[in-house]
């Protein structure tokens, strides 16, 4: 069982203060821009995960020593405490102090030791120093019962503020104050073995006072008792100091999370609004209206804290929703409205703002525009979306090959698949019941092959495969997923297995099966195909060590797509930053697939949705009427400017266009612009139309 606890002051203390500031860079981020919020994260986030394994912690607990942590322990810590401030607007140059780390850590011993969190630790505790006092009536504290809830992950914990004793989400305001010092202090003890406190035993009567005897020498005090079983861990984070001289980053309010792109991570089902106080605002919320809005729909929320100037910082309001209303499906952005209104004691009393959670590991379609359609004489320019966080672009070009597309499994060394299960060879066997050729196997959990190359299929393209079910459980499925260009997964055939936990000896299926699938409705994208065998629920038909794997699972061969076109690979290139208009003169006629792909901060992202172009060879098909005269004789002479056609046609229609007849042709040649003059005799009578059309061979 894990646990994690924290404790918040209510109240800025006068015992201390620093006075001495040193300056430190102060982070910035346009949280209006995804792409910089994902970089921002990759940058100012992440690199603090992972202290576990360095925070080189020289203490022990049950020696009461508070030791010290490594340097870059301590840098993990104001990093993560700097991201947060930054994605609230606020200034991001708090640095720590030495000083302050030391008292810091003995507070953090001193909540390992005792194993409870108290602001007022008083003489009885086991552990106690006035370095450690003075800390803890300054610091946000935090205990993890058999969690590592220490260092990046308590500033987390922090700013999360769940629990009974945080709705009024103390530890969250305190990190995000307006007027935090700029310099904190940081204490940690990671995981380690529980001190046990025995219960004091009752004073005994009080007897007759004896005669005085020497007193005895004290006898030392007992090695102190562990428990075996459960470890704790514990931070101390001083925040409260003199307020910087001036405001970096003033801000009209301090939301968590903030207006702006989010990353879903550090986004909690307690949301908060605080506006910072002055002699302008002092807000009271005790009246306060909280809306919120999921993607246009009002969503339920709880009101847990209403703040006034007694908070001891910026008042704040604190309100909380379902966990399941953040849940951010197949990495597609939410969108929250919030408005708070009759907000008293301030110059506004309504906001709006809106929130974008984002899953900062998925970078949204890069769109490509130009020309569908190129010809030797027309511009071959294509142009894509700069992303403003993108470090370089990957171009990949590839070509379209008109083929019936098929994988029987017999060429090892040429598969037109790829597999995510370990390697393609584990997957594949042979002569499975009447098949005397290789087959896909798929048996575990997650097993799956698919396409390497996209298909473009048409809307005559069916798949097409032939599968075998031996021992499958009936909460096991295997299932055809489609991937399009712009989405996700989507599954378009499933089969579930039989058996429970029981079976028959050989109850498999009798025959092998052919399943046709219509591709109808993916004609004209570019697509992936996969088969994937899931387990769900039930009996598990997973081999296991000993067992044959041969006689579970599902079998697949004989994998078709007719009437497609495959998407080769032809070649790729990079592409600089502010390089995003490029041609493609060096291609070929034929038709091809444009994809491109971002780097942010070292991570390269899944290429774009595919743009598809065809170069044409010849002229681009133009026809300018350049003169038109009526004779007086009934003659009709009409000159025409004209490239990229091989006949030219002059046509009439006597019913207003509802039909027309040829009246004369010209064979032309397409590859050169021509003048061509067109004379013919014509009813002065009648109205009638005329227009002039173009054909190639």
């Amino acid at each position: 069982m894990s646990r994690k606890y924290s404790s918040v002051i209510y109240f800025i203390s006068p015992l201390i203060f620093f006075s001495w500031t040193a300056k430190a860079k102060n982070l910035k981020v346009d949280i209006s821009d995804r792409s910089q919020v994902m970089k921002f994260y990759f940058d100012h986030y992440l690199p603090s995960e992972g202290f576990v394994n360095r925070h080189e912690w020289t203490g022990s607990v049950e020696k009461k020593d508070p030791g010290q942590l490594s340097e870059r322990m301590h840098q993990d810590v104001i990093m993560r405490v700097n991201y947060f401030r930054a994605m609230a607007g606020l200034n991001a140059n708090i640095k720590l102090s030495d000083d302050l780390n030391i008292m810091a850590q003995e507070a953090a011993l001193m909540m390992s030791y005792e194993n409870k969190l108290s602001h007022y630790p008083d003489k009885s505790w086991k552990y106690y120093s006035d370095a450690g006092v003075t800390a803890a009536r300054n610091s946000n504290l935090s205990l993890g019962l058999n969690f590592p809830n220490y260092g990046p992950t308590a500033v987390d914990e922090q700013i999360e503020d769940a629990g009974d004793n945080n709705t009024n989400l103390g530890h969250r305001r305190w990190i995000l104050y307006s007027k935090a010092p700029l310099l904190m202090g940081h204490g940690s003890i990671p995981l380690s073995n529980i001190i046990k406190h025995p219960e004091p035993e009752p004073e005994p009567e009080p007897e007759p006072e004896p005669e005085p005897e020497p007193e005895p020498e004290p006898e030392p005090e007992p090695e102190p008792e562990i428990d075996p079983n459960n470890r704790n861990s514990s931070m101390a984070l001083w925040v409260i100091g003199n307020p910087p001289d001036s405001n970096l980053n003033p801000v009209d309010f301090i939301a968590w999370p903030p207006a702006g792109y989010v990353p879903r991570q550090v986004v909690y089902n307690r949301w908060s609004f605080a506006i910072p106080q002055s002699r302008n605002n002092s807000a009271d919320f005790s009246s306060a209206n909280v809306i919120v809005k999921k993607n246009d729909t009002e969503i339920p929320i709880n009101i847990i804290h209403r703040g006034n100037h007694l908070d001891g910082n910026d008042p704040a309001i604190g309100f909380e929703m379902n966990a399941e209303e953040l849940i951010v499906e197949d990495s597609r952005d939410q969108i929250f409205s919030v408005t708070i209104s009759n907000i008293k004691g301030t110059e506004k009393d309504r906001y709006t703002y809106k929130v974008t959670t984002i899953e900062p590991n998925h970078l949204n379609t890069i769109p490509l525009t130009g020309p569908n359609l190129i010809y030797d004489d027309t511009i071959d320019e294509i142009e894509f979306g700069e992303i403003s966080a993108a470090e370089i672009y990957e171009l990949l070009v590839s070509e379209s090959v008109k083929k019936d597309w098929f994988e029987g499994v017999e060429d090892i060394d040429n598969l037109k698949v790829q597999t995510d299960s370990s390697t393609s060879n584990s997957i594949i066997v042979e002569n499975v019941e009447g098949n005397n050729t290789q087959s896909f196997h798929l048996v575990n959990n997650g097993d799956n092959f698919q396409i390497i190359n996209k298909l473009v299929p048409s809307e005559k393209s069916i798949l097409k495969f032939d599968h075998f079910f031996k021992y499958v459980g009936e909460g096991t499925c295997l299932n055809v997923e489609i991937l399009p260009d712009s989405g996700q997964w989507e599954k378009t055939w499933q089969r579930y297995g039989k058996h429970g936990f029981q079976v028959i000896v050989g109850d498999w299926d009798n025959a092998w099966n052919t399943i046709e699938i219509p591709l109808k409705q993916y004609s004209g994208q570019t697509i992936r195909v996969r088969l994937i065998y899931r387990y769900e629920s039930g009996a598990n038909w997973t081999p296991l060590p000993g067992e044959d794997p041969f006689q579970m699972g599902a079998f697949i061969d004989n994998i078709s797509i007719n009437e497609c076109e495959e998407m080769v690979p032809l070649v790729s290139k990079i592409i600089q930053r502010g390089k995003n208009i490029f041609d493609i003169s060096d291609l070929n006629h034929g038709i091809y697939s444009l994809r491109v792909k971002a780097k942010i901060s070292n991570r390269w992202f899944d290429h774009s949705s595919s743009k598809f172009i065809q170069k044409i060879k010849g002229l681009e098909p133009e026809i300018v009427v350049d003169k038109f005269k009526v004779y007086p004789t009934n003659n009709i002479e009409i000159q025409v400017i004209s490239k990229g056609l091989d006949i030219l046609t002059i046509q009439s229609s006597e019913n207003g266009g509802a039909s027309w007849k040829d009246l004369n042709s010209k064979n032309i040649q397409n590859d050169v612009q021509k003048r061509l003059q067109f004379r013919f005799d014509t009813d002065m009578q009648n109205s009638i139309l005329y227009r002039v059309v173009g054909s190639k061979n």
